[in-house]
């Protein structure tokens, strides 16, 4: 069996059957030593881990918006994750973490999209994706005016729009770290396949180009390109190459950059970019095919060679000791893809990085 060393902390078994059983064990015992109440009651915590986030460690509250949409992409699944993802069980490891948590649902919303006769221009459901990422803005600012930690669970990426837009409504100095394998500031005229989900960040920035989409003559709030940050790029669109050139995107480490300099280096460098202070709120959009597909098979569009499970969780801790997490989405887990194994292996690790973010592990990480 594997033995990977995470910060002082010896992690056994990332090999998936390990995993799989370990947190089955774990979660069954928090069950049988836990309270586990209903979904809808609210229950107050005795005392956070020591790693909760500075942020909302005064709220101890986080709500999990279910971003039930499958609309910017055209593979049917990614809707469903969010129920599974939140399973009871994962839930109860929440509460025993000492939060309170709601749900609130976010579901698609079906507007037909008028067709598109400009030459050049390729975007796929437009209005629906438009109205979902609205019902998702307005679920996230009713969480962060609740004084509660928003963790949007997707669903395809397109939903960052609606949950960022809510943050930076409120934060407009908002930094944003990237993880994905994709850059996804395509518009509708670089886009290969005119999938919504590759083209958030371009919305977010309100690139001159996204108003081509119908629909999206609204303007979001501007989200300044010197707040974003990528990790685990490796599957870039050449459109979006000299996007990233133009807006002067540099801080966009590949997989190249994460085996040449380690998570820890890659990670320090983007805090310093958009946190240098240590107070600056941090948005973090967490796209599961940033992993490797050993570690997210169930996912739209896998890439090879990408972020293993104990680099993502390493990313994760770092970000979390800041204090500074402001908001958070985890999405493009699509349980309908591959088999069910490959389900539960994505499902799991979702659920990982999501519990981490909570302070899962009691592991201190320095920079």
């Amino acid at each position: 069996m594997q033995v990977v060393f995470l910060n002082q902390c010896c992690i056994l078994g990332y090999d998936r059957l390990f995993f799989s059983l370990s947190l089955f064990i774990s979660i069954k015992f928090l069950q049988m030593n836990t309270e586990v109440a209903p979904l809808s009651e609210r229950i107050t915590p005795k005392e956070h881990s020591p790693l909760v986030l500075k942020m909302t460690r005064q709220k101890g509250q986080v709500v999990f918006i279910w971003g039930e949409s499958c609309c910017g992409q055209k593979k049917d699944g990614p809707q469903t994750a969010p129920q599974r993802v939140c399973s009871e069980e994962f839930l109860a490891v929440v509460r025993s973490l000492g939060w309170k948590l709601s749900i609130a649902r976010a579901p698609q919303v079906f507007k037909p999209s008028p067709k598109i006769v400009e030459k050049g221009v390729n975007c796929y459901e437009p209005f629906s994706v438009f109205a979902t990422c609205e019902n998702v803005r307005q679920k996230v600012a009713a969480a962060h005016d609740a004084g509660a930690f928003p963790m949007l669970v997707g669903g395809d990426h397109c939903l960052a729009m609606g949950s960022i837009a809510a943050s930076l409504e409120r934060q407009p100095n908002l930094g944003v770290i990237w993880f994905d394998a994709h850059a996804d500031i395509n518009t509708p005229l670089t886009s290969p396949s005119g999938n919504m989900h590759g083209m958030p960040l371009a919305a977010l920035m309100n690139l001159r180009d996204i108003q081509k989409a119908p629909g999206f003559e609204h303007r979001y709030p501007i989200l300044k390109p010197e707040r974003v940050a990528y990790i685990g790029l490796r599957d870039v669109d050449d459109g979006e190459k000299r996007l990233i050139n133009e807006m002067g995107l540099s801080c966009a480490f590949n997989m190249d950059d994460l085996k040449r300099y380690g998570m820890k280096e890659l990670v320090k460098q983007v805090l310093k970019k958009l946190c240098p202070t240590g107070t600056e709120p941090i948005h973090l959009s967490f796209d599961v095919d940033g992993m490797d597909p050993a570690e997210a098979p169930s996912t739209g569009t896998p890439v090879a060679d990408g972020v293993r499970l104990h680099e993502a969780l390493e990313m994760i801790q770092y970000i979390r000791a800041t204090g500074c997490l402001y908001s958070m989405d985890v999405v493009e887990v699509n349980p309908s893809l591959g088999t069910e194994e490959d389900a539960e292996v994505t499902i799991t690790n979702a659920q990982l990085v999501m519990a981490h973010t909570l302070g899962y592990t009691t592991t201190k990480a320095k920079l």
